[in-house]
């Protein structure tokens, strides 16, 4: 076949355009129809409910002021997550870069994954549309063109839709991987094991998705979560529903108002997935299925401050000095030190429901815990401490022992006296009632916490519908915040105005 002759205007845009991406998405040239100018790119919009008058149809392609950090990202990173609300862009972004790859990098192989083969194939078509608005002279002839594949021969790229399965692009050497509505793929795990190694030769994976809050442990909300913190080599962006220009409240006011209220998915449910404003938000259990009032607890964000002193590089924090009226009680929940979850002793004051100190880090070794809670609660006159006795609580308490801390919580017998048992045990039992004292306290605002990471815990404590309701953190997120919390407020009718210190029996083998 004939190459199409072209100008030399024609020429140039099309290596302008294939000089970059962002080239790409907004040279402007004259529509050959009606003489206007319009966008080398167009995208086909489907008419938006959410928005007074939203037409749709062919329409040029708008770089909302997010997209433009997007449009970088693609051209920089190679392992992104795109967290997101609903109808903000980025899947028609992603959709012109898979083209714009095939269409001027030689031997491009793309991969579009999304849940089913449906919904690969409904990405497909939108790369597919942006192709048929091109002018004629930006485009070659394609090879196998179908509902799952677009051939390149020009290139000898490809780009294929295909449904997540497990197996889904294993053995193959990728140059873009795109999963879309990565939350909702039911065989993510281990479609994503099977692909990395394809693209660890210098390919592409892009995530993007909305957020499932059923599934509050995801690979998707994970590799969201481990790149917040730096631990994984991901780059995470998040984009609320009112990043597009024309949103507002009233506009959130309105859409809530119209969204489905039915028995599988609640009104309340929909706006917090569909449409959350932040990615704390996105990341929350629903409050649908959370364990404490999360109106009081976002409204507690309200008086979270930071620490009038902290010691120990951060790991210890004091908002409240001792003073001689304070009824005080602390719980403390141990971890590994790895990393993964957090060591926390808490302060509280019973007079006031205040948390007034406490430590926390996710890195201390029990040794370190152990000195810097006893150094803390030294600074409160030795209040009475409940400390889990898990397995590496034993060791906490061993060394606070050691340590001479002799004011440590002892479980009771039937008579309700001291055991000798030594450290607050977690069983079903004893969690009941932990949760069925501490719910009713915080519902009731008869506790305050400072520390936005500790009430960000509370907010992820939820009645998980596969236990039957066991009152725990949604999986992927933490208790330990809540947990010394709940253990430092069962104390409270066993402390009083001053420090009862007394010989408590020591942690044997």
């Amino acid at each position: 076949m004939a190459k199409p002759k072209r100008t030399n205007f024609q020429k140039a845009v099309r290596e302008l355009a294939g000089r970059s991406f962002i080239d790409f998405l907004t040279i402007k040239i004259e529509d050959e129809e009606t003489g206007l100018p319009r966008t080398l790119v167009q995208v086909t919009m489907p008419p938006d409910p959410t928005v007074l008058g939203g037409g749709g149809g062919l329409i040029d392609f708008e770089m909302w002021d997010h997209l433009h950090e997007v449009v970088a990202l693609v051209g920089e990173k190679k392992l992104l997550n795109f967290m997101k609300a609903r109808q903000v862009g980025l899947s028609w972004v992603i959709a012109a870069y898979a083209l714009w790859l095939a269409m001027y990098h030689d031997a491009s192989n793309v991969l579009l994954f999304s849940q089913g083969d449906k919904e690969a194939k409904s990405l497909l078509k939108k790369i597919h549309s942006i192709y048929d608005s091109l002018p004629e002279w930006m485009t070659e002839p394609l090879g196998r063109d179908n509902t799952s594949e677009m051939e390149f021969p020009v290139t000898k790229s490809i780009i294929q839709a295909l449904p997540a399965t497990e197996k889904a692009g294993r053995s193959e050497t990728v140059s873009l991987i795109v999963q879309d509505e990565a939350d909702f793929h039911e065989h993510i795990d281990v479609n994503f094991a099977a692909m990395k190694p394809t693209i660890d030769a210098g390919g592409q994976i892009i995530q993007i998705s909305t957020v499932d809050k059923n599934k509050p442990l995801s690979l998707f909300k994970t590799i969201f979560r481990n790149a917040l913190e730096g631990l994984n080599g991901w780059t995470a962006r998040f984009y609320g529903w009112d990043v597009r220009p024309e949103r507002d409240q009233a506009w959130y006011d309105r859409v809530e108002r119209e969204a489905p209220d039915t028995p599988e998915m609640s009104k309340e449910l929909y706006m917090e997935q569909e449409y959350p404003k932040t990615w704390q938000e996105a990341l929350r259990p629903s409050r649908v299925l959370a364990a404490f009032d999360t109106d009081v607890l976002n409204d507690m964000f309200e008086f979270a401050r930071d620490p009038r002193e902290t010691k120990e590089n951060g790991n210890v924090r004091i908002w409240q000095k001792w003073h001689s009226g304070g009824r005080y009680a602390a719980g403390g929940d141990s971890s590994h030190g790895t990393g993964r979850d957090s060591s926390v002793l808490v302060i509280i004051d019973c007079n006031t429901g205040n948390v007034v100190a406490d430590v926390k880090g996710n890195l201390l070794s029990t040794e370190e815990f152990a000195r810097m809670s006893v150094a803390l609660l030294e600074e409160y006159e030795s209040p009475k401490a409940a400390i889990e006795d898990n397995d590496w609580g034993v060791a906490v308490i061993r060394a606070m022992q050691d340590l001479e801390y002799n004011n440590l919580y002892e479980r009771k017998n039937k008579d309700g006296e001291d055991s000798g048992n030594v450290g607050w045990h977690t069983d079903e039992k004893s969690r009941y009632a932990l949760f069925g004292d501490l719910i009713p306290a915080i519902n009731s605002s008869l506790i305050t916490m400072y520390a936005e990471d500790g009430i960000n815990d509370f907010l992820s404590v939820v009645r998980n519908p596969e236990k039957n309701g066991r009152i725990e953190a949604a999986a992927g997120l933490h208790d330990d915040y809540p947990m010394a919390v709940g253990m430092a407020w069962m104390l409270r009718n066993e402390v009083y105005n001053y420090s009862t210190v007394t010989e408590t029996h020591r942690f044997e083998e």
